[in-house]
């Protein structure tokens, strides 16, 4: 079997759809397999050794993700992930998040702030000694356990369904000089607007926040543009 995106060349046999689905999206934003390219179910069943069932389930996972396309008597195929594509993405995100932060402010208590504080800690030491999978994963910690707080499973599952792609763009396309810094400042203004429930501060905060991640993997993506045009030359 081929060595993976991640270097992974354990056939994924006898594992789970989801360990399926995370190396097929990996090697979709890795351009193992680039844009365009047919996901065709037999091959993908030779290639990650499994049977066609967790390939299916796999495919139809990514379909809602958007990294795949699936079309009618026609098959599974890679969509093109461009910057309107992953700007889209953070958009309708940054209603959901902006509207989950909100919501949070009425069942937020003393331990769950104490929680966040933990986990806020966690992103702070993650972030000083550079490791990005840490952080990514304190990160979507940190919102998650904020987000269930609105008891709304519907928009929950929305924000949910992307997590695992957002951080998989951000283990591809890396973040700016400084945006870990700032993610660390950004959930410090959403914890004391929440400590204080300041409504306006929260609204702001959190907009502020989606924001900013939006423009910094576009700036990223662009830059990755850039070093592939000068190689180019």
């Amino acid at each position: 079997m081929r060595h993976s995106a991640q270097g992974n060349s354990t056939p994924l046999s006898n594992t789970t759809y989801s360990k399926v689905r995370e190396q097929l999206r990996n090697d979709i934003l890795s351009n193992y397999f680039a844009p365009g390219t047919r996901l065709k179910i037999l091959d993908l069943v030779k290639l990650y050794n499994v049977s066609q069932m967790p390939i299916r389930e796999a495919l139809q996972q990514l379909q809602g993700e958007g990294l795949v396309v699936i079309e009618q008597h026609k098959g599974a195929y890679v969509r093109h992930i461009d910057k309107k594509f992953v700007s889209n993405i953070y958009d309708v995100r940054r209603v959901i998040e902006v509207f989950l932060t909100m919501e949070s402010m009425r069942s937020v208590t003393d331990d769950v702030l104490k929680r966040l504080w933990k986990i806020q800690a966690g992103c702070e030491k993650a972030a000083k000694k550079g490791n990005l999978d840490q952080l990514l994963k304190y990160n979507t910690d940190f919102h998650g356990t904020l987000y269930k707080l609105a008891d709304n499973e519907e928009a929950f599952h929305l924000v949910e369904g992307h997590w695992q792609l957002i951080n998989s763009l951000r283990m591809s396309f890396g973040f700016g000089v400084t945006r870990a810094e700032e993610i660390i400042a950004e959930h410090e203004q959403i914890l004391k607007a929440l400590e204080n429930r300041d409504e306006k501060a929260l609204e702001k905060a959190a907009n502020l926040h989606c924001l900013h991640a939006k423009e910094d993997v576009l700036l990223q993506m662009d830059l990755i543009e850039q070093k592939k045009m000068t190689r180019a030359k």
